[in-house]
């Protein structure tokens, strides 16, 4: 059975997990542009100034910790922070926040979503990551309204779901919507790069999704020539912050974009731990191994990942340790964000508690993780100096 046309058994629909790659995605003609691609475009027009790296102290937490999405309120979040403070090794939550919720005019920010729950993180001396969101399914918006005019070309485009529902991918083809998104970013970075308690900023992944209308060649090379922009930017905006980018398809423009990821510090992410995925393996997990050691790791444990084994695939419910070592050992994880599902009938969460309970399970430290700073960071420490 192949990745792409896997089908779920006793009738059960895919998941909407399923609805966030399309054709473009998997599509593998065998071209591969050019690895260096990024780094020289950047180096050519003079985005990148003195060096991102050298003598800089980065904040360093490395562990597990607790993800919630952008509709998480307090009762579930606080919930988390209560879980995390039971356990040496978790080290804190991860919260989205889509750039709608954050921007609700052009340059008007609401940063209240992160001030609160960064805040509660902090009292209980918790950690905080931000996902800062570029792409949505359920109708929800993934771009202010502003953007949605012709001379941002929309900003966004639509994609379907596998329920016929509709979702959208920002435009980040177009130079201005890049522009406003890296405008926020150096805003965040002003207001938290220095907070202690603020671990880092990660951003969502790079598949374009089962789009409604066919993205050019031109655009798809674009979009991915501005997001190595647009992380180089941030690595600008968080001199001492991790940053990470999650990773999975298309395979054809992965590698350029992970080029200039290790060459900026950049840290390798994946928007789902799936313990047995020949496809993400090909696309995506390929690439832990040169960033081990180099740049921060951070792996995302999704809904579907404790009922799947691979992308599309049937009802299959992996143990969570299964998961947990995938991460460890074949993905060479700094950081494991766990998604919080107490979704019945399964409640997956539970396991991986009794996971962290359990009397095997490494409790010092990082839970088992690699704790060792990366080698594109000199400094690392647990706060930034005074």
């Amino acid at each position: 059975m192949s990745v792409a046309t896997a089908t779920a058994t006793a009738g059960e629909p895919i998941s909407s997990w399923d609805s966030r790659i399309g054709a473009d995605d998997l599509l593998d003609d065998g071209t591969v542009l050019d690895p260096l691609a990024f780094v020289r475009e950047q180096n050519s027009t003079g985005l990148v100034g003195a060096s991102l790296n050298a003598g800089r102290t980065m904040k360093w937490n490395p562990g597990h910790y607790i993800e919630f999405g952008s509709n998480a309120g307090d009762f579930m979040i606080e919930a988390g922070i209560e879980e995390a403070r039971q356990f040496p090794f978790v080290k804190g939550i991860m919260v989205r926040a889509d750039w709608a919720q954050l921007e609700k005019g052009r340059g008007e920010y609401d940063f209240s979503r992160i001030d609160r729950y960064l805040n509660k993180a902090a009292a209980k001396g918790e950690r905080f990551f931000l996902t800062l969101g570029t792409k949505n399914f359920g109708g929800a918006k993934a771009v202010p309204d502003y953007l949605r005019q012709p001379w941002f070309s929309g900003g966004a485009f639509k994609i379907t779901t596998a329920y016929g529902g509709s979702g959208e991918n920002a435009a980040l083809y177009d130079d201005d919507v890049r522009d406003r998104l890296i405008a926020l970013i150096q805003e965040l970075g002003k207001r938290y790069n220095r907070h202690n308690y603020f671990e880092g900023i990660t951003f969502t992944e790079t598949a374009f999704g089962q789009t409604v209308r066919p993205l050019t060649d031109a655009q798809k090379e674009k979009m991915f020539s501005n997001l190595a922009k647009i992380n180089t930017a941030a690595r600008q905006a968080f001199p001492n912050t991790v940053v990470l980018q999650f990773v999975n398809y298309p395979a054809k423009l992965v590698p350029a974009l992970f080029t200039n990821m290790l060459d900026k510090g950049v840290g390798m992410g994946g928007p789902d731990v799936f313990v047995n995925d020949p496809a993400l393996e090909r696309s995506a997990y390929v690439w832990n191994v040169q960033a081990k050691g180099r740049v921060p790791i951070g792996m995302k444990v999704e809904s579907d990942c404790y009922a799947r084994q691979y992308h599309g695939g049937p009802i299959d419910p992996p143990n969570v340790r299964e998961i947990y070592r995938y991460a460890r050992d074949r993905l060479y994880s700094n950081y494991v964000f766990w998604y919080r599902d107490i979704s019945q009938p399964r409640r997956p969460w539970g396991n991986v508690l009794n996971m962290f309970r359990g009397e095997a399970f490494p409790t010092g430290g990082t839970g088992g993780l690699d704790s060792a700073c990366p080698a594109k960071f000199g400094n690392c420490a647990s706060k930034l100096p005074s």
